[in-house]
This record gives C-alpha cells, sequence and structure tokens, in this order.
C-alpha cells in the first residue's frame, strides 16, 4: 500500500497529544510509525467493506486498537523494516504488551522509507493469540537469533511472517464469523 500525503498527515495529526511510551526505544517516532500503521489498517478494513471503531476507553486502549464489525478485538503493530518484508522474518509482540494485551487478534504491518520518507506499507497478516502462544516463537532480553544474529532487546514472542493469517483468510474469519 502507498503511504500517501494524506495518510502521513492523518498518522501525524494523530500524535500531536499522544505521550511518549515509558519504555519506547524509538520515542515519538515510535509513535508515528504506530500512528501510520494504524492509518493504514483502517483503510484497508475499510475498503473490505467492514466497520471498526478506534479504542479509546482507558482500559481498552491499552489492550487493543480497534473493534471490528462491533464483535473482534484487535492490536496492530506496526515495524520499520530497511527492506521489504520476506516471509520467513518476524513479526513479535513484547511480553510487557502480552502481560496485558489480549486482543483476539494481532495484526501486523511494515513500512519501508526512501529518501528519509515513509512510502511503503506492507499489510503482511493477523494472528490470533492462541495461535501466537503455540506457533511463535518466545525469547528472552538478551538472546541471540542464530538465524540472523540479532540480539533480542526484550522478552518477547515472534512468528514468521509465513505463518500469519494472510490477508484474504484474516477478512473471510470477520466476514464468516459474523454471519453466526
Amino acid at each position: 500500500m502507498n503511504i500517501t500525503k494524506e495518510i502521513l498527515w492523518l498518522a501525524e495529526k494523530r500524535i500531536e497529544d499522544i505521550p511518549i511510551l515509558k519504555n519506547s526505544i524509538r520515542g515519538k517516532e515510535a509513535n508515528l510509525i504506530g500512528s501510520i500503521g494504524e492509518v493504514l489498517f483502517e483503510k484497508f478494513i475499510q475498503e473490505q467493506g467492514l466497520s471498526l471503531e478506534k479504542e479509546e476507553g482507558e482500559q481498552e486502549k491499552y489492550n487493543h486498537d480497534y473493534v471490528i464489525e462491533g464483535k473482534f478485538t484487535v492490536d496492530v503493530k506496526t515495524k520499520e523494516r530497511s527492506v521489504k518484508p520476506k516471509s520467513y522474518y518476524d513479526c513479535t509482540v513484547a511480553q510487557e504488551s502480552l502481560d496485558h494485551q489480549k486482543p483476539d487478534f494481532f495484526y501486523f504491518i511494515s513500512l519501508m522509507k526512501k529518501g528519509g520518507i515513509f512510502t511503503e506499507g506492507f499489510m503482511l497478516g493477523g494472528i490470533d493469540l492462541e495461535t501466537l502462544f503455540e506457533k511463535g516463537e518466545h525469547w528472552g532480553a538478551g538472546e541471540i537469533d542464530a538465524r540472523n544474529g540479532k540480539r533480542i532487546r526484550v522478552d518477547c514472542v515472534s512468528i514468521e511472517i509465513k505463518d500469519l493469517i494472510g490477508n484474504d483468510d484474516f477478512i473471510n474469519i470477520l466476514v464468516c464469523s459474523n454471519r453466526i
């Protein structure tokens, strides 16, 4: 999905009043990355003809970002990458988030920059909480991922993109489950 000037403007407008999270590694830039992901996710869901509501309640906004079709809770996780995502790349949820977040689904988005500006968003797919815990790899802070040599910064659970629910199946789950 192309990241237009309008999407960037909407995302920048959102972060004006958002405080920087306590343990944020990237500060205000993390808020911008997350906000761009949210705008892209909203556009994606609305293009499918589904309704979504942004969570604003004090407890809910720390559990999930959206309620889709009045039924499914979804938390959007957005990551900046330096290259286009490949099927074996990881999508990660920090353990600190998992300690209090229990949405029906996590949905993952990757962003790319060109010339210092976010230009492209990749809608990677979703995963339900149970499958994340069953199929995901549990990592401790400081461990080294032997596949890529990267040091894990925080306790987390990660899952490869290929193990996510693809976009068509994700939408079908939302639509078909709503008809029951």
